[in-house]
């Protein structure tokens, strides 16, 4: 029950570096978004060593920050939820993509 209401607060505080704060999986998610979408999340979980309770919750706030839309693929079956980066999540993927190049340099 406390983390519902620590995670309403963190919304209804209108500062979304606080989502990026409390979400560990979140900037991995887009820094991969980057060079990898449109995807379904399974792939997303299947390629990096994200776990899925932390990939789902990460898309879920990148979805309530306007970072990602989801669209389905119905060519295949069964048919799969497909998530891309939108226009502002682009520009915030590369920005953190550069922020981690320098802190492996």
């Amino acid at each position: 029950m406390l983390h519902i209401i620590a995670n309403v607060y963190y919304i209804l505080t209108k500062e979304p570096i606080r989502i990026f704060e409390k979400q560990s999986g979140l900037i991995r998610t887009l820094i991969y978004l980057l060079d990898n979408s449109p995807i379904n999340v399974q792939a997303i979980i299947d390629n990096t060593d994200i776990y899925p309770n932390i990939m789902y919750a990460s898309i879920r706030k990148a979805s309530d920050l306007g970072l990602i839309s989801q669209t389905t693929d119905s060519s295949k079956y069964p048919p799969r939820n497909m998530i891309s980066l939108t226009e502002r999540g682009k520009r915030i993927a590369e920005l953190l993509s550069q922020i981690k190049h320098e802190l492996e340099a």
